[in-house]
């Protein structure tokens, strides 16, 4: 259960979610030494060496909070890309020295996790947000895997996203996703969409009065749209990294509901993370 008395998506560990991380970056360093730098993934824009700048900075900002240092945070969703471009440029260099950056920063991350073995509140986030401990390392499993995935795109190389690792990626989704309403979504919108992803509990996302409610679901809730979808689909629908109608092509199927057609406007809440 988290810190907002919610069960989470699924339950996890500290042993796992180690083990899970330690593969993860194991298999970014391979792809980011061997890719081109100058490739870009489709529909991107940045390259490959971008990409991998942008991680290094995640991780700048990982050992700040384990430092107990402040870093750039933003107060609303749409700053997130304005600091991440800012942070990346800062960056810069030649991808065999950011490689080695996020190697010599890994124990010192890896540390920091070690303290954060349950769900309560370990630092605040963009927007002002709350992050439990379990949610701070699978936002930073998915930047791994996520990013990982891009590199690979943008050279042809084959890349999987397992599914327990995007579950446990959404877990942690559903804990922040709020943060990212998007700007200027009228306080009128009102959606519920129920969400039922294998091995993990039943939520729902229900959009209304200007604030984004995830949470598990409850029996007395009629939602508009009943979603069944492998994590993975899921997980790269609520990022936006593909549509509605590519996560319909890789399993997500809209099974019930009284509106089931606003499924497909879920998407359009939320602002790109």
């Amino acid at each position: 259960m988290n810190h907002t008395g919610c069960p989470a998506l699924v339950d996890t560990s500290r042993d796992e979610l180690r083990e899970r991380i330690g593969l993860a970056h194991r298999r970014f360093d391979r792809i980011a030494r061997s890719a081109d730098p100058l490739a870009r993934p489709p529909g991107s824009d940045w390259t490959v060496q971008q990409v991998i700048a942008h991680v290094l900075t995640v991780a700048h900002r990982y050992q700040a909070i384990a430092s107990q240092r402040e870093f750039r945070r933003a107060s609303r969703p749409h700053e997130v890309k304005v600091i991440n471009q800012i942070e990346l440029e800062e960056a810069m260099a030649p991808v065999p020295r950011l490689a080695d950056q996020l190697q010599e920063l890994a124990p010192q991350i890896d540390g920091y996790f070690d303290t954060l073995i349950d769900d309560r509140p370990a630092f605040e986030f963009h927007g002002g947000a709350l992050v439990s401990g379990f949610t701070a390392q699978t936002n930073w499993l998915g930047e791994l895997l996520l990013h990982g995935h891009d590199v690979a795109r943008a050279v042809n190389a084959p890349w999987e996203l397992p599914e327990r690792d995007m579950l446990l990626v959404a877990r942690g989704l559903m804990q922040i996703a709020s943060g990212y309403l998007r700007d200027g979504l009228s306080p009128t919108t009102n959606i519920c969409v129920a969400i039922n992803v294998r091995g993990a509990r039943r939520y729902v996302m229900h959009i209304h009065d200007g604030t984004a409610e995830i949470r598990e679901r409850r029996p007395h809730d009629r939602p508009d749209a009943v979603l069944r979808a492998p994590a993975s689909a899921l997980t790269q629908l609520l990022y936006q990294r593909i549509g509605p109608f590519t996560a319909v092509r890789r399993g997500m199927l809209i099974t019930g509901g009284r509106r089931p057609w606003v499924a497909l406007k879920l998407q359009s809440c939320f602002e790109p993370a």
